[in-house]
């Protein structure tokens, strides 16, 4: 991988319980969704499920800095922001970048395998060769202008595309643009590939931490981000979430000093998710 990586492959025990029973993932969802517009602030909602999600982090020290934002697609509004314009590494989560810029180029391409394993199992050499192809840091600011990204730029380095940085808004807006903008071919393409993300990444990583354990038989289409950049561990849950009632996009982006245990930072990352999911369904917007 271009980022310092060097991560080992997890067991992350246990799960949240589920206050909720939904169908399990099993791919093939449309994920359609009219949510093409900026979504309507609502700010203030969910306070304490903000705070019950910082402190999650706060509890284990090691300098963490969270960011997130969860979108309702139905209603088109902003559920929870906490410094959603703030930009963040995205470690793996700029495969999402790749991907559409491979579709602006000619469409659901014939290599589709090997993007289903960039986007399903985070193969990083498949990343590693789209980026060179696609110009690297090109890729980033072309798909930062067409989509109006206003809080994602390109790695310093050119090299290393996990350094890529975006805010938890932005990457809302690109899944809200799959959703709505994207035609069902390419909509059903990118979305059945996130919604086979094995739990084992290529790289050996535990890659079901945040969103598939803190919402338990949901149905999700997840890009995951781990590793680390300019000194600091990268953990990022990031992806579209469904129950009986609602879709969701949901962005919950970390940093750590990176000398913490990662077992211990993705625990901590899926409880601060689990946190935003309990209030959502303490507020009826999950059935």
């Amino acid at each position: 991988m271009k980022m310092l990586v060097g991560l080992a492959a997890l067991a992350v025990a246990g799960g949240l319980v589920a206050a909720i029973c939904l169908a399990a993932d099993s791919g093939g969802t449309d994920w359609q969704a009219a949510c093409g517009t900026t979504p309507a602030s609502t700010a203030g909602k969910h306070p304490g499920a903000v705070a019950d999600a910082r402190k999650a982090l706060l509890s284990n020290g090691n300098d963490p800095r969270l960011e997130m934002e969860v979108v309702d697609l139905d209603a088109c509004a902003v559920e929870v922001g906490w410094k959603a314009d703030q930009p963040q590494p995205t470690a793996s989560v700029v495969k999402l970048l790749i991907a559409l810029d491979l579709l602006d180029r000619s469409g659901v391409p014939e290599d589709s395998d090997a993007v289903h394993a960039m986007l399903a199992a985070s193969d990083d050499r498949v990343a590693s060769r789209f980026w060179q192809q696609l110009g690297g840091p090109a890729i980033v600011r072309r798909q930062a202008g067409k989509l109006g990204l206003t809080h994602t730029s390109p790695p310093d380095d050119p090299g290393q595309w996990g350094s890529t940085k975006m805010s938890p808004e932005d990457v809302v807006t690109v899944y809200r643009h799959i959703t709505s903008a994207r035609s069902a071919d390419e909509r059903d393409f990118l979305t059945e590939a996130l919604e086979s993300a094995p739990l084992t990444a290529a790289d050996g990583f535990d890659q079901h931490f945040g969103i598939p354990r803190a919402f338990p038989g949901a149905t999700w289409a997840i890009k995951q981000g781990w590793g680390t950049s300019e000194g600091r561990r990268v953990l990022n849950t990031t992806g579209l979430v469904r129950t009986g009632s609602r879709t969701f996009a949901v962005a919950v982006m970390s940093t750590w000093d990176d000398s913490i245990d990662v077992g211990t930072a993705t625990k901590a990352l899926t409880t601060a998710t689990g946190a935003l999911k309990d209030s959502l369904v303490a507020n009826g917007k999950l059935t």
